[in-house]
């Protein structure tokens, strides 16, 4: 790119397995494709076989740069429904993210959205960035999988003791304790959002809560919604907005990702 993004999107991009087929997953994925959608110029940094197809519909996109660190494999999902409700196996996770996996000129992006989907990015590769402004979805440190891959709810450090963000999203299926998860992160400083799909979502900051209700919508796939949610929470915080104005805009997007495969008719 010619200029620095204004957004750096960081975690790992995913091979998700699911029937039919195969597709590109992760925050990363999603985020980009909605930000260039939405004109906002940004950076992916990410770990992956260099090489690796999947990614080259990410390539392809005007105004969204990919940066690919090596790894040996790419983090592998398999998704199944059971009984109605999702079932995640984690069938291969590349390497954790580093601080010199991102480039220099990267760090002077102004905004950050930080999505991990199996811990890749520790409070140390956060500390290393130098955003004004920095959002992470929770949902990867909140998980760990079984000897089987089985992927179970659990507590990484980072959501027991919170590092300093600007903003936090998660989901209330997430973790059995995400009203604790949350409050921690708002102690240290965060705005945090709460999403409940078509119940809304319910806003945390400094004392105040408040609940959203979600856009109207006919959903064809939710797969990314949330993730979309988050970029957009993000930004509009970024921007200056009130939690509730930066929760509706968010909603308002996931609403229309919800209405098509991909990040639908956002």
């Amino acid at each position: 790119m010619s200029e620095v993004p204004r957004l750096v999107l960081a975690g790992h991009v995913t091979r998700d397995e699911v029937a039919g087929g195969v597709r590109l997953g992760g925050p990363p994925s999603y985020c980009g494709l909605a930000a260039a959608r939405l004109g906002v110029p940004a950076a992916i940094v990410t770990v992956a076989p260099p090489g690796e197809p999947l990614l080259q519909p990410l390539r392809d996109v005007p105004g969204l740069d990919l940066h690919v660190a090596p790894a040996a494999v790419m983090t592998t999902f398999a998704l199944r429904h059971e009984g109605g409700a999702r079932a995640l196996s984690l069938k291969a996770r590349a390497r954790s993210l580093a601080p010199a996996d991102v480039p220099a000129a990267l760090r002077e992006a102004p905004v950050a959205f930080v999505g991990p989907v199996a811990a890749e990015c520790d409070r140390a590769f956060l500390a290393s960035l130098r955003a004004r402004f920095v959002g992470v979805g929770l949902q990867g440190w909140l998980r760990t999988a079984e000897a089987d891959g089985r992927v179970v709810p659990a507590l990484a450090p980072e959501a027991l003791d919170p590092p300093p963000v600007d903003a936090a999203v998660v989901s209330e299926h997430d973790h059995p304790d995400v009203e604790a998860i949350a409050r921690r992160f708002v102690e240290r400083g965060a705005t945090v959002a709460i999403t409940r799909g078509a119940a809304g979502a319910t806003v945390l900051w400094r004392g105040e809560r408040a609940d959203v209700p979600a856009s109207p919508a006919t959903e064809v796939d939710s797969t990314g919604a949330g993730d979309v949610f988050a970029l957009v929470f993000t930004l509009r915080l970024a921007a200056g907005d009130p939690p509730q104005v930066a929760a509706r805009a968010a909603a308002r997007a996931a609403a229309r990702v919800v209405e098509g495969p991909g990040i639908g008719r956002l």
